[in-house]
């Protein structure tokens, strides 16, 4: 596909990056020439200074030949201009990111559909939700919901007294437990593996399973037996992603505090959140955090808009005794730092957020949904079987998948399946399918 992509910031770039990895034909525009000759200097895309409003730099970028077109500029006004100039020009698939939650409102007279466009994203929305699916799973490495939230993906790290390292999976003397999900990978030291029957899991291991969200946590009571959990959750950053974070977790059993620095955004806070107590201050202090009376039963959030706070809050947070510590970083060379040094138990980026929230669109229309995770290489696939399609009438055994990739779960109107046995697929099935990155690259003519 050739896509086009507006913006040559750390969204962009990151999109970039993952488009020329699938051997995308990548053309990028930004207005400033420092960012792309980053981008010239890591990725072969064409780059092309200008605005990206103007309609003669975007006929230079051949717009009209274009299968898709993503507006990541810092301005959503600029977005929403630049994508309605491209559905003029008659491309196919458009999105645009936007920072105002009300344009995500369908409902409204200002739904932006009208103007041509796709999808519209709010990348600290898409990280609240992965932030809020990590605090309601006490335990969990990674918790992603799939299939409009009817089922999670949660990956786990198995203790010593895990009933799991028992046996084999097809021997396990408690089959009624397994039979509630599906093991989809594991990570063994440093070798990813795909479970089967003769699998054995180890302690240590970091397994990914998935199920619906009301036998996941009976399932991790049963794994992790000795996992205690937290009933308080401290957030420091009082802007948009904690706010969004804050607002979402009050409808859960959890107490909620956040810990905002400046005065005018704490009382603003305050007056919006209605069961979250909102302190003004800097998580960085030391008298605040002692205040805050952070223990064993507290989960730390950091999601200000400086990195390097964020994670050394969450050091001193982890020193205090929290229980469970996440950061909002979104330099990306901290990333693979922070995991190597096991500084933090999770970190989160909107940027990655957004490219999970998006990157469906690539696939093509049989792939409504494509979610990297974080733990682990690969990717989790929703596919939707149109009657047409190869895998259609045959039970899930006859299924040809390239090693490395496992069907794990149907969803058949409103009925859940764990794909097993000899059900057989049909016109209309949303399938979950999690693949290595070598077998997703083979699986494209079938999504497609």
């Amino acid at each position: 596909m050739r896509i086009l992509i507006l913006g040559a910031g750390i969204s962009g770039r990151m999109l970039a990056t993952r488009l020329c990895a699938d051997s995308h034909d990548v053309v990028l525009i930004d207005g400033n020439q420092n960012a792309l000759d980053q981008v010239d200097a890591q990725l072969d895309v064409l780059t092309i200074h200008g605005d990206v409003t103007d309609p003669r730099i975007l006929e230079e970028a051949q717009i009209k030949d274009c299968d898709m077109v993503v507006g990541l500029t810092s301005s959503e006004s600029v977005n929403i201009m630049a994508c309605s100039l491209a559905h003029i020009a008659g491309v196919p698939r458009i999105i645009a990111r936007v920072a105002n939650t009300a344009y995500m409102d369908t409902s409204t007279d200002f739904d932006l559909r009208k103007l041509g466009i796709d999808l519209v994203i709010n990348q600290q929305l898409e990280c609240s939700k992965d932030l809020y699916n990590i605090l309601r799973i006490p335990g969990a490495h990674e918790v992603v919901d799939l299939l409009d939230g009817r089922v999670l993906c949660v990956g786990v790290q198995l203790p010593t007294d895990s009933p799991l390292i028992i046996s084999a999976l097809k021997t396990f003397p408690q089959p009624e437990m397994l039979s509630t999900i599906r093991f989809v990978a594991y990570m063994h030291g440093d070798k990813l593996r795909i479970p089967s029957g003769d699998t054995h899991f180890s302690i240590g291991d970091i397994v990914y399973f998935i199920g619906e969200p009301s036998k996941v946590r009976p399932f991790l009571d049963f794994a992790l037996p000795s996992e205690s959990s937290y009933s308080r959750v401290v957030i420091a950053g009082g802007g948009a992603l904690g706010m969004e974070l804050a607002h979402q977790l009050e409808d859960t059993p959890l107490d909620v505090t956040l810990v905002e620095k400046d005065a005018d955004r704490a009382d603003y806070c305050s007056e919006i959140l209605d069961h979250t107590l909102v302190i003004q201050g800097s998580s960085l202090d030391q008298d605040i955090m002692e205040e805050l009376g952070i223990n064993d039963r507290t989960a730390f959030v950091a999601v200000t808009g400086d990195d390097e706070n964020n994670i050394m809050s969450c050091l001193v947070a982890e020193k205090m005794g929290a229980h469970f510590t996440t950061a909002r970083v979104d330099n990306p060379n901290y990333q693979p730092i922070i995991r190597s040094l096991a500084l933090l138990d999770r970190t989160v980026s909107p940027h990655s957020s957004l490219i999970n929230a998006i990157y469906h669109f690539v696939r093509g229309t049989s792939v409504h949904g494509d979610r990297l995770l974080q733990k682990i290489p690969g990717e989790i696939l929703e596919v939707l079987l149109k009657a047409d399609h190869e895998w259609v009438g045959k039970p899930v055994p006859e299924i040809a998948l390239p090693r490395g990739a496992i069907l794990s779960t149907i969803l058949r109107d409103d009925q859940l399946i764990v794909a097993t046995g000899d059900v057989v697929l049909k016109p209309g099935d949303r399938v979950l399918l999690y693949g290595l990155p070598k077998s997703v690259k083979k699986l494209d003519s079938i999504l497609k």
